[in-house]
């Protein structure tokens, strides 16, 4: 249907073409053959009056100049028989060359008139195609027929990459959940003999003492570590399956960030919370408490685990037109310019903290506060430390959670 579309247009732009060219022959045709009827017209009255007049004209018009020698004569003579200036207008309207030259002209501009609209419409419905063509591009629904104006061969190039990107992305996506599944797995495998071995411990604390007791209690440490560790795998695996559906409650920013301090070890005395107003019910905010709290939990254990001064850690709370605005910063040696793009990365573990880092935490703060549709940058601060900026657009978050 379109090929034969396609044929039509085609022909049609062939046919103006061709008829102009038809046109402009017929023309020169014209043109040629009513000169020499009238010029052989002229010939043969001055032959039948006056042959010697009518040779030494004839030898006058082989003349190579006989238009610049014979115009201003020609008026005069014009003149001098009664005729006025423009006799060679009248002659020639006389013979009808005028409405011959007017209608093939009209004929040549009405079918130059229809190649431009031709032109125009085909440059349009070329437009709109590239405009159908990007749309389909971006929507990923590519249908090869419509395209009537583009190369056909680009079109189905374009048509494989976006097949082959799908089957990648399906690939890719299956895959991830394959991975998630048996993360979750491996997690809730471990979980139940790492409660037999905390319980056994428990026994074992109780009847030891002395130095035994102290290796105990180590123990009970790394194990709380892999307790931990797996919480941390459990929560990214459910909020990347989609498992885990964001819930809106109202809460202050202030009371949150006031039990993380309570929560973290020595938290009291080594985190600082500052707000832009002296009122701890001053910054309203609707979201998910507990994983945010999680979030943030990870973000202030990173700045306290790798502070190595006695100064405490910063958190500044404000609000600004893009929402509330949560400003994180220890004073410790900041982040190397090979780490800071990677710092979100799940399992990056920077090369100064191989042994003591998992490289989760910091991963699922990132998704977390992304759920709540805002955003989690890390930077060096400019007095010195790492620094966390957090934007949560509290307004957008009460449309969509």
């Amino acid at each position: 249907m379109f090929k034969k579309r396609d044929s039509i247009w085609i022909t049609g732009f062939a046919t103006v073409m061709l008829l102009i060219l038809i046109l402009g022959f017929l023309s020169l045709f014209f043109i040629k053959n009513s000169f020499i009827t009238m010029q052989q017209n002229v010939i043969g009255k001055l032959y039948e009056r006056n042959p010697e007049l009518c040779a030494e004209t004839l030898q006058y018009m082989f003349h190579e100049d006989i238009a610049k020698e014979a115009s201003e004569k020609g008026t005069q003579a014009l003149i001098s028989l009664g005729y006025t200036e423009k006799g060679g207008y009248y002659l020639y309207r006389h013979m009808g060359w005028h409405k011959a030259f007017l209608g093939i002209f009209c004929l040549q501009g009405i079918l130059a008139l229809l190649l431009l609209c031709l032109f125009f419409h085909l440059k349009r419905q070329n437009h709109r195609e590239e405009e159908l063509l990007i749309q389909d591009i971006r929507t990923e629904k590519l249908q090869l027929p419509t395209y009537r104006f583009s190369n056909k061969n680009v079109v189905l190039e374009i048509a494989k990459l976006l097949d082959m990107l799908h089957a990648k992305e399906a690939y890719l996506s299956e895959k991830n959940k394959s991975i998630q599944a048996f993360i979750e797995n491996i997690a809730h495998q471990i979980k139940t003999p790492l409660s037999c071995i905390s319980i056994s411990m428990d026994f074992m604390l109780e009847e030891s003492g002395g130095s035994q007791s102290e290796r105990i209690s180590s123990c009970f440490l790394y194990l709380n570590r892999i307790e931990s560790l797996l919480k941390i795998l459990l929560d990214i695996g459910r909020l990347e399956s989609g498992k885990t559906i964001m819930h809106r409650e109202p809460f202050y920013i202030n009371h949150l960030f006031m039990e993380c301090r309570e929560i973290l070890p020595d938290g009291e005395r080594r985190i600082s919370i500052l707000t832009e107003t002296p009122s701890e019910n001053s910054i309203e905010y609707h979201g998910d408490y507990e994983w945010l709290k999680e979030a943030f939990l990870n973000i202030l254990k990173n700045c306290l685990e790798h502070d190595g001064t006695k100064e405490p850690v910063l958190v500044s709370l404000s609000q600004t037109p893009e929402g509330i605005k949560i400003l994180i910063r220890d004073h410790g040696k900041g982040f190397s310019e090979k780490d800071l793009p990677h710092i979100f990365n799940r399992f990056y573990i920077p090369e100064s903290l191989k042994n003591s880092h998992t490289g989760i935490g910091l991963n699922l703060a990132k998704l977390v506060i992304e759920k709540h549709f805002g955003t989690l940058k890390a930077e060096n601060h400019e007095d010195g430390g790492a620094a966390f900026s957090v934007i949560l657009p509290e307004y957008s978050l009460k449309r969509k959670i």
